[in-house]
């Protein structure tokens, strides 16, 4: 990670994203171990984008991972892991990859979700 460029890349995230909260959970019942409301860019694939791996209906979610530790969140992000979107975080996704390299440099993950 290059922290030049994470740092811009955060700022750029904080100016133009939405804020999520994303979620890990254990045990049954589910109880939340890590949770951080953060910043993220969040896009739903197009046509266009679609590949082995990425199907209709997910979405791309970028986060900054100098947030989630600000935030106190355990990383990195992990398959599984909860984000919830929406004013009200009433949309529930699940992360079921994540790009640790893709823009490391950046101090970025790159996420794939799915969900509601």
């Amino acid at each position: 990670m290059n922290q030049a460029a994470a740092d811009r890349a955060r700022e750029a995230i904080n100016r133009v994203g939405r804020t999520i909260s994303i979620r890990r959970t254990k045990g049954t019942p589910q109880t939340v171990v890590s949770r951080a409301d953060v910043k993220a860019t969040v896009r739903n694939y197009t046509p266009e984008d679609l590949a082995p791996g990425i199907t209709a209906g997910m979405r791309q979610i970028i986060v900054s991972k100098l947030d989630l530790i600000a935030a106190g969140f355990a990383i990195p992000v992990i398959k599984g892991d909860r984000i919830l979107l929406g004013d009200a975080f009433e949309i529930p996704t699940t992360v079921d990859a994540v790009d640790q390299g893709h823009r490391e440099y950046q101090g970025c993950y790159e996420i794939r979700a799915t969900g509601s």
